[in-house]
């Protein structure tokens, strides 16, 4: 990981954001994940990490002030990771342990003495990341959706 930094978004990383997290988040419509993305730029209540190999951005770590309650919390506020990526040709290499690390350091940094995350349920390599940090498993919570007849 020669000539790697991690530095604080910036307005001109946007793009490369943008581009990362609609990888991410490839179920979600481009649009609003462009509208989520500007709206978290924008809110001192986020912060994103860039991780970038030269002038290539290569990850990210968004986290966020929670005042609402986060599951298995006993304080408030409580930092929340939102998103993490690392470009595939960069994983296994500890790029992500390091943007969280960082974003964890912003949450304390912010008056956080808990940090809560999640991910979905069939995503078991997000739920291995998750307890090689740390992280314990605090609940599973199952969606429903059911149509109303006329």
């Amino acid at each position: 990981m020669d000539n790697l930094i991690i530095v604080d978004y910036r307005p001109s990383d946007f793009q490369p954001w943008l581009d990362m997290s609609l990888i991410l988040f490839k179920d979600y419509p481009p649009e609003e994940t462009e509208f989520e993305l500007k709206r978290m730029a924008d809110n001192p209540k986020y912060k994103t990490f860039m991780a970038k190999s030269g002038n290539t951005s290569i990850g990210f770590v968004t986290v966020s002030i929670r005042t609402d309650y986060v599951e298995g919390s006993k304080t408030s506020p409580v930092g929340y990771v939102d998103a993490i990526y690392v470009d595939s040709e960069y994983r296994k290499q500890g790029l992500a342990k390091l943007l969280f690390k960082k974003g964890e350091h912003w949450t304390k940094l912010q008056g956080c003495s808990e940090i809560g995350s999640d991910t979905w349920d069939w995503n078991t390599a997000a739920q291995d990341f998750h307890q090689k940090l740390g992280f314990q498993k605090e609940d599973v919570l199952v969606h429903y959706i059911k149509k109303i007849s006329d």
